[in-house]
């Protein structure tokens, strides 16, 4: 008769540990804040933790990150309400990135050709100039090129195309953003 098969952590200790001073930190210097105040508490609160942050960045207190070692964020980044950042694996927030209410960014799965199910992780990037709508999934590996919209809801299993605009599970690309104050962009040479 063979052992029982058993999960087997392989975080290391480090991380456990310091997972556990961001629980502390999160439940009674994070969250607490009101959501109209204390953006540059939070903005430090995540920095002290390892996170790059950039100015004028808006950060919902309801929020979850997982690791705020794997954040980073450029200038004038938002996280609405309840979005949850499961960054086994570093999630990168460009400049001017929307993230919506009760969006999930998901870093992390596990390996369905084992029956111990590990853990298995892949970056998330997110170009600048991207909404992500309420309550989209965005998988492991995933890169959102400058200018995408992914629609509420969407479920994106791949890359999405600059300046594309993609909806539904999966996501498919339902148009092309055209931008109508590209004055306002660093917009690269070539049409918008």
């Amino acid at each position: 008769m063979s052992p029982p098969l058993k999960y087997v952590n392989r975080l290391p200790k480090s991380v456990q540990a310091a997972r556990l001073l961001w629980a502390i930190a999160y439940y009674l210097l994070f969250r607490p804040t009101p959501r109209w105040a204390l953006h540059g508490w939070r903005r430090l609160i995540l920095r002290l933790f390892g996170a790059s942050v950039g100015q004028g960045c808006r950060i919902d207190p309801s929020c979850k990150i997982w690791a705020p070692w794997n954040l980073s964020m450029g200038d004038y980044c938002a996280i609405a309400a309840n979005v949850d950042c499961y960054n086994v694996a570093p999630i990168t927030l460009q400049t001017k990135v929307a993230i919506s209410q009760r969006s999930f960014l998901c870093t992390a799965s596990h390996d369905i050709s084992s029956v111990l199910r590990p853990l298995i992780y892949s970056a998330i990037r997110v170009e600048s100039h991207v909404w992500v709508a309420a309550e989209a999934m965005i998988h492991p590996g995933v890169t959102l090129h400058e200018g995408c919209v992914v629609g509420a809801r969407a479920v994106v299993l791949r890359d999405v195309q600059p300046w594309s605009i993609v909806v539904g599970s999966p996501a498919t690309v339902v148009g092309i953003r055209k931008v109508t104050d590209k004055d306002l962009l660093q917009v690269p040479k070539g049409e918008v």
